[in-house]
């Protein structure tokens, strides 16, 4: 299957190249990718082997039983040993890594048309290419960058000064660890990150990224905040969440990420995340937890 098939809303199968199927959908531009227009508009399901695997792409609310049906039989027919999920929830692209055929088939009960869109995963993150910085909305961002790649992670004794005169102190957070290998506390929360109890930030300083109402949700962060001290370099994450903030509260949002490691003159390791918010609600957690 060197090119990629698309299974249609009854379950059949096509080339993605297929010429026939152009002509049926009514799509004669050959520039315009025809797979991506299907799995959006018209609920098909595409599959494309790749090293190692397979990657399934549909559109969460879009597809039907049927297709699922016949993307589950090409999947079933070649023992891929691993799947990378593609999924497009409102018009942005999250994925997974999911181990057999079976567990694409429990995960895509989740994501049926007619069924709306349960989370298997109370957060998912798409990594963005860097070259997004360049878009309109990540104008704020711009100058942090340039600033990290000018002194090459070496974090300035002004670094908090530079946020706040780029208005995003609010929306930063800051790492450390004075051991590699230790875990990184905290240095500075700002004040209007959403997931933690208004009037709480102060009172994070050195307690542990992990150390948060919802547990898991905190060891999540923690691990992307050591695989960009670790890997060296920026992270820049698109994140939908729904997060245990109290009790009583439940946030549920989408928001994107800037990851960006430091190193200080003494040789600790810091790691800087600002975060830009695109919604966020505030929910009454004993009517969402279990849904």
């Amino acid at each position: 299957m060197a090119e990629g098939i698309l299974i249609d809303e009854r379950g059949r199968r096509w080339p993605d190249r297929s010429w026939e199927l152009v002509r049926r959908l009514g799509r004669f531009d050959p520039r315009l990718e025809l797979s991506t227009f299907a799995v959006r508009e018209r609920g098909f399901i595409h599959i494309r082997s790749q090293e190692n695997g397979a990657r399934v792409a549909l559109c969460a609310g879009r597809f039907g039983l049927e297709a699922l049906a016949g993307a589950l039989y090409e999947l079933k027919e070649r023992h891929f040993p691993r799947i990378i999920l593609a999924m497009l929830v409102e018009d942005e692209w999250f994925y997974e890594m999911l181990g057999s055929a079976w567990e694409f088939a429990e995960r895509a009960e989740h994501l049926l048309a007619g069924g709306g869109v349960t989370e298997l995963h109370p957060w998912l993150a798409a990594e963005r290419d860097l070259a997004a910085l360049d878009l309109p909305v990540f104008s704020s961002l711009r100058p942090i960058v340039e600033l990290w790649r000018t002194l090459r992670g070496r974090l300035p004794a002004e670094s908090g000064a530079f946020v706040a005169n780029a208005g995003l102190l609010d929306r930063m957070i800051l790492v450390r660890r004075r051991r590699p290998n230790s875990p990184f506390v905290f240095a500075h929360f700002g004040a209007g990150i959403e997931c933690r109890p208004a009037g709480e930030s102060e009172h994070l300083v050195d307690r542990e990224i992990h150390d948060h109402h919802d547990r898991d949700y905190g060891a999540w962060v923690a691990a992307a905040y050591a695989e960009a001290a670790s890997l060296g370099r920026p992270h820049l994450r698109s994140i939908r969440a729904t997060i245990r903030a109290s009790d009583t509260t439940v946030v549920r949002g989408r928001y994107d990420r800037l990851i960006l490691p430091w190193q200080s003159s003494n040789g600790e390791d810091f790691a800087m995340g600002i975060s830009l918010t695109r919604d966020h609600r505030c929910l009454d957690a004993r009517r969402q937890i279990g849904k």
